[in-house]
């Protein structure tokens, strides 16, 4: 009996380790979509010993998350909506961990015409010729660029028309299914396109453009802030993150031979 209660007390004590060695992290979509959690995270528990648990949100919703103290490590792509982040008090300090590109997707048909036109170009098109254009409408990082580029064309997308321009409020993988079942073009980042499996005749139109490099950024929640949020442990996940072995990882993470992120 008393060896059956000491089993059990090791248990307990190895299940509260465990629950103590873990993190949260508010996190772009993406990265999930592309099936680079799947990838990393068993690597960062196999080196470190650190369970990371993802919440999966758009870029807006995980910084909402994180200033509401719901977290311990941030990784997101919205430049501008970072800076807010970090002038809140919520973040010290910005740390680049890789890139990918933002792509202009729709049907081989080509509505539009917009051929091989560059991402401004093809958007100017897409609007003169209002052809039916789905946005994720979401406030996360992607919708965040989209809404820059059309901004640079003087153009308001709050005022499009809902003949031709409609916001699905939903996350990237559901919102390339939508513009996929409606013949529509869309934007979206070049990982989860790639990922993404329900193609049908849908092609890349704008790609590789600097305008369109789109940088993941981690954030460490400052404490100041959020007295409870685990700040070692998310250090820790943060300097695997930028170590030399992870930028390989990284490198290697590949679809179909595909390199699907980049480091500077």
């Amino acid at each position: 009996m008393q060896s059956f209660i000491v089993l059990i007390f090791i248990y307990f004590f190895i299940s509260v380790i465990k629950a103590e060695n873990s993190i949260i992290l508010q996190s772009t979509t993406s990265l999930k979509n592309s099936g680079f959690y799947d990838y990393i995270l068993p690597l960062i528990y196999k080196d470190l010993g650190i369970k990371v648990n993802v919440v999966a949100v758009g870029t807006g919703a995980a910084i909402r998350n994180s200033m509401n103290c719901d977290g311990d490590l941030l990784i997101v792509h919205s430049p501008q909506q970072e800076e807010i982040f970090m002038d809140s008090g919520f973040s010290k300090k910005k740390y680049y961990i890789m890139h990918n590109y933002y792509i202009l997707i729709g049907p081989k048909n080509d509505p539009a015409k917009i051929g091989n036109l560059k991402v401004k170009s093809a958007f100017k098109k897409i609007f003169e010729t209002k052809s039916l254009f789905i946005s994720r409408g979401d406030n996360s990082g992607t919708d965040y660029k989209e809404k820059m580029i059309w901004k640079s064309l003087y153009l308001n997308s709050s005022e499009f028309s809902v003949n031709w321009y409609l916001e699905t409020g939903t996350s990237m993988g559901a919102t390339i299914n939508t513009a996929v079942g409606l013949n529509a073009y869309t934007f979206t980042d070049k990982a989860t396109w790639l990922s993404f499996k329900n193609k049908l005749d849908f092609i890349i139109y704008s790609d590789n453009e600097d305008f369109l490099i789109n940088r993941y950024n981690a954030h460490i929640i400052n404490k100041d802030k959020c007295p409870q949020s685990k700040y070692k442990l998310a250090n820790r996940v943060l300097i695997w993150l930028l170590s030399d072995q992870s930028k390989k990882n990284i490198i290697n993470f590949k679809n179909k031979n595909q390199q699907l992120f980049f480091i500077e």
